[in-house]
């Protein structure tokens, strides 16, 4: 049976540390095509609110980058830039990444004294530029303080029991008595959205401090969520609305909260890139979609970009296979692809995967193409 017309959409995440969304979407594809040279490939490299968000929505869209100098999350002054572009949909637009501004690998302070303050100096000078929408992808914080930082830099402030106000890190929210917001005018005018790489609470044992404190060097994990429950608790009596519970409030460490609290609308990142570049609509015309990670977990099925992709496949009835790093089976990651697989086929060292990512990235395409391909030709 001949393979011409068979068209496959290529749309994994990056391999973080190793190889971008793109070289993965391109050493994939080359897999596909040793296996079967005739096949029609699409390339839909995406990010899912993560590192690395920007660099595709980039790609999709006219526009230029610029930059901002404000905080990181140990307090120094950095410059970070933000891509603006336009779109049909939201006009003109500012892409910023929370991890290019409070990123883990930088952060050298105690999780208990990391601020969010640069994320709402960008918002506020990218605001005050003039553009109709600011889209800020949520993946890859160091912080764990509900986005206090952030908030006190667009009309928020916090108090203790005295009326002092409080620096808004972590290990002051358990102080805070009253909240004042008289000046949330740093907005107006704009539309605000979290690109949301997960879908977990602020609070709980599926939420921010549960789920991605220890990564973060967070301690006292009960302590630290009961924190922020109360201050949670604090800032939805002002404002009058329990954002708390909701899906993607847990996201950069509370940061989703944050932007709730400012309004904002809580979007899918992988969703919203999806949709950014067309593939959602296309999707039934394609035999067949590959998706992809650096390492799959039960943490994917929490709103990461390949449980999205395989989502909108299986929703559009298309076959829909997982090409990832390292794997870790579960009974749920499993039931949503119609195939995994990993592209280390044997012992090996996290550095040999993360060096030769791209090689045993295309043999693992090569061996998965083939086998989707055989599968094919016996139903035919």
């Amino acid at each position: 049976m001949s393979e011409v017309g068979f068209r496959v959409l290529v749309a994994p995440d990056s391999f973080k540390g190793s190889l971008g969304a793109s070289v993965v979407a391109e050493r994939i594809r080359a897999g596909v095509l040793r296996a079967v040279p005739e096949a029609q490939v699409t390339l839909a490299p995406i990010a899912d609110g993560g590192e690395g968000t920007a660099e595709v929505l980039a790609a999709t869209l006219p526009g230029e980058w610029s930059d901002v100098r404000v905080s990181d999350a140990n307090g120094a002054e950095k410059r970070v830039r933000y891509f603006r572009g336009k779109s049909a949909e939201f006009g003109s637009i500012a892409f910023l990444e929370v991890a290019d501004v409070v990123g883990l690998p930088h952060a050298v302070v105690e999780p208990e004294r990391r601020t969010t303050k640069g994320i709402g100096q960008a918002i506020r000078q990218i605001a005050a530029r003039g553009v109709d929408t600011i889209a800020v992808g949520l993946g890859g914080s160091s912080t764990n303080e509900a986005g206090s930082g952030m908030l006190s830099e667009l009309g928020f402030r916090f108090m203790d029991a005295t009326g002092s106000s409080l620096s808004p890190i972590l290990e002051n929210l358990q102080e805070v008595r009253e909240i004042h917001t008289e000046a949330l005018d740093a907005l107006a005018g704009v539309r605000l959205i979290g690109l949301s790489d997960v879908n977990s609470p602020l609070c709980g044992p599926s939420g921010a401090t549960y789920v991605f404190g220890p990564q973060k060097g967070v301690k006292a994990l009960a302590a630290v969520d009961a924190t922020l429950l109360r201050f949670a608790e604090r800032c939805s009596a002002r404002i009058g609305i329990d954002f708390a519970q909701d899906e993607g409030s847990g996201a950069a460490g509370g940061i989703g909260f944050a932007l709730r609290l400012l309004g904002a609308e809580m979007v899918s990142g992988a969703t919203f890139v999806l949709r950014a570049a067309g593939i959602q609509e296309g999707l039934r015309d394609f035999h067949w979609v590959i998706t992809g990670e650096g390492r799959s977990d039960s943490q994917t099925m929490m709103g990461k970009g390949p449980a999205m992709i395989a989502t909108m496949a299986r929703d559009a009835d298309v076959p829909v296979s997982l090409i990832s790093g390292a794997l870790e089976p579960s009974d749920e990651l499993t039931a949503a692809f119609d195939g995994c697989i990993s592209i280390q086929q044997g012992p090996a060292s996290l550095s040999y995967a993360m060096e030769n990512a791209g090689v045993l990235l295309e043999d693992a395409s090569l061996q998965l193409t083939r086998l989707f391909a055989s599968a094919r030709h016996r139903r035919a």
